[in-house]
């Protein structure tokens, strides 16, 4: 009898990923996928399942909806999801839910990169780079440096409350602070590099 380890190596090798990617698209660590696959259980299976693009309750036992594979699979293989930010304050930060709010044609500089992802623009204060419900591309495993635009993810104020997320354009990074530019209006600011989640490169942009 097939176990849940079982089912998400099978799975993993239709989607053509590897321990480590599938560990990173599903926010937790490769040794975890290894221990399940190996057949130990798991806490991370919703995670799991999610990033897998099956139902937990398939996972765990084989029941419900089976994964549909051929040029259906394929044709979801070359997807970008599309993550959710929300406007909340005139500061420019905006939510972060990280909920896959939609599905995109993925380009070609994103071609094998299985934790890419985009977002809408939120608010007009990166105008006249980027405007407001305009999709970007991100690439979180690009090098990050200066002059370059970014997606940075802070920590919310208090344990429990979502975490907000800006697109600005990098000035520096030091080892305490990091300097951030906006162009609507003009001016920078500085971030406390503790409080910062994470911090992705913007690799593109394209109509909504």
């Amino acid at each position: 009898m097939k176990t849940a380890g079982d089912r998400v190596r099978e799975r993993r090798a239709a989607l053509k990923l590897s321990q480590p990617q599938l560990a990173k698209k599903a926010g937790i660590t490769y040794q975890a996928i290894q221990q399940l696959e190996a057949g130990g259980g798991s806490k991370h299976l919703v995670a799991i399942a999610r990033a897998l693009g099956v139902t937990a309750e398939w996972l765990a036992d084989g029941m419900g909806p089976a994964p549909k594979g051929g040029a259906n699979q394929k044709a979801l293989a070359e997807k970008l999801k599309v993550l959710g930010m929300a406007q909340c304050g005139p500061d420019g930060w905006s939510l972060w839910n990280g909920d896959i709010i939609d599905m995109v044609d993925r380009p070609a500089s994103l071609a094998g990169v299985p934790n890419a992802y985009a977002v809408y623009v939120v608010g007009a204060s990166m105008e006249p780079r980027y405007y407001q419900g305009e999709l970007v591309m991100i690439h979180p495993g690009k090098p990050v440096t200066g002059g370059a635009f970014v997606l940075v993810q802070r920590r919310p104020k208090n344990d429990g409350d979502t975490p907000l997320a800006v697109i600005k354009r990098l000035v520096k990074r030091t080892g305490t602070r990091t300097v951030l530019e906006q162009f609507n209006p003009a001016r920078t600011f500085e971030i406390r590099n503790d409080d910062i989640v994470s911090i992705h490169r913007v690799v593109g942009s394209g109509e909504a």
